[in-house]
């Protein structure tokens, strides 16, 4: 059996490595495009930041370590151009030597990951105006920041990674503002929880502009403006671009595989689209929403990790099934964790669920143990059953701990009285006797 994979960062190398634990005997051959492999890409924010020192951290493996350790083939810098399924054939560029070349294929898993969304703005192609996708489009930000120039910066999106590097550019020292166009930060989040967010970000300096986008970059050779839609001029001596990604699905397309309506490749609980004996795993995947069982993309690194795997055994003659999602997110701003898991309520009502929603304020431990601090839990609850469908929590230190009580709670279908019978563990520097979450289960079922 031969097995090619295309993309080798998350789901591409959980896919290769679960292969070869499937099957012994497989030739497995991975097509990267790039250099670095296996990367993360969760952990570049931090790199850029400096908490992370060397890049070297970000790589799990280099494409030798891995080759070696999994007993695969790992061709970097190949850049497939081609899928023909008929013959079962990929093509290639291999980009280092300016060669093509051909590889016949048994099986085939496509994870070409995603791109990021950059709009023709005016001005787009002033220095220092990035995307951040990868470790090399860190390492050009590192080095901007690094120069000394960079005393203001300009980020355009207010979701998870923008609001990373809004912490980033800070923590070096860097002015930053923060333009989106919705009328609130973490447009994922309900807008209270979300306010909860931006009076944060405002305290630690960074400036937002809400409810505005980008009309043009302005500058000679080096950016030197943001002018934004309602005509605001802002200083920048670096802009991002964090306003999304979009499934890479232009190689699978060419090939007559088919795409959701998210823009992200089809594909069933085994990981296969509509073409025999081809797979797709990671951010160019659609996924299940487990409360409404439709179609979802949500790229996130621990989705793709547990595609790869499946897709790999599969591949390699296994039966796995990947089940699905509750969307569950979760980053850090500052001295805030904000996490969200499941459905808003207008999400679940735009479902079809009758539901109503429970918000509680508590402490992160026992009030009288030193460092205990304020945390916001907010969940969404079925009005007939009581089942919970969704929560979010803003807060410092264990509200980590909080959403993913919720989120297993969400998903093994547990009513609010459940959620407040759960044995959950308790001391003073931990939680306190009623743990927020057992409390939000607890307020919840009194409304039932």
């Amino acid at each position: 059996m031969k097995i090619a994979v295309i993309g080798a960062v998350a789901a591409g190398t959980s896919a290769a490595a679960k292969a070869r634990r499937t099957n012994k005997e497989a030739e497995i051959v991975v097509f990267e495009k790039g250099i670095d492999i296996s990367y993360a890409g969760c952990g570049l924010p931090y790199y850029i930041s400096d908490i992370i020192e060397e890049r070297d951290q970000l790589l799990a493996f280099t494409a030798q370590t891995f080759a070696d350790k999994y007993g695969v083939e790992l061709r970097t810098e190949h850049e497939v151009k081609e899928i023909d399924p008929a013959k079962k054939m990929i093509y290639y560029d291999h980009l280092a030597e300016s060669k093509k070349g051909g590889y016949e294929y048994d099986k085939l898993i496509i994870a070409t990951g995603a791109t990021a969304i950059e709009p023709p703005f005016p001005g787009l192609e002033l220095n220092n105006i990035f995307t951040l996708r990868s470790v090399n489009s860190a390492d050009k930000i590192k080095a901007a920041v690094n120069s000394g120039q960079v005393k203001k910066a300009t980020i355009i999106g207010a979701g998870l990674i923008g609001l990373e590097m809004a912490e980033a550019f800070s923590e070096r020292g860097i002015e930053v503002t923060v333009v989106e166009l919705q009328e609130q930060v973490l447009p994922q989040f309900s807008p209270e929880m979300a306010e909860l967010v931006a009076e944060h970000l405002e305290a630690k300096g960074v400036k937002l502009i809400l409810g505005d986008g980008v009309d043009h970059f302005a500058g000679e050779k080096e950016l030197a403006k943001v002018v934004t839609a309602s005509g605001k001029e802002i200083e920048a001596d670096l802009a991002l671009l964090s306003i999304g990604i979009k499934a890479e699905t232009e190689l699978a397309q060419k090939a007559g595989i088919e795409v959701g309506e998210s823009g992200a490749i089809k594909v069933n609980q085994k990981l296969e689209t509509n073409l025999k004996d081809i797979y797709a795993a990671g951010d160019c995947a659609e996924s299940t929403d487990l409360l409404t069982n439709k179609p979802v993309w949500i790229p996130l690194g621990s989705t793709a990790n547990k595609q790869g795997r499946t897709a790999g055994e599969n591949a390699a003659g296994g039966d796995a099934k990947h089940y699905g999602i509750l969307k569950t997110g979760i980053t850090k701003i500052f001295d805030l964790t904000a996490a969200t898991t499941g459905l808003t309520l207008e999400e679940a009502e735009a479902a079809g669920i009758d539901a109503f929603e429970v918000k509680i304020k508590a402490r992160n431990h026992a009030g009288y143990y030193p460092g205990a601090a304020p945390i916001h839990l907010k969940g969404v609850f079925e009005k007939e059953s009581g089942v919970i469908v969704g929560a979010e929590v803003i807060g410092g230190s264990g509200s980590d701990k909080r959403i993913d009580v919720l989120a297993t709670a969400i998903y093994n279908r547990m009513t609010a009285d459940e959620l407040f019978q759960v044995d959950l563990a308790y001391a003073p520097p931990y939680s306190s006797p009623k743990d927020p979450a057992a409390v939000l289960g607890m307020v919840a079922a009194k409304k039932l």
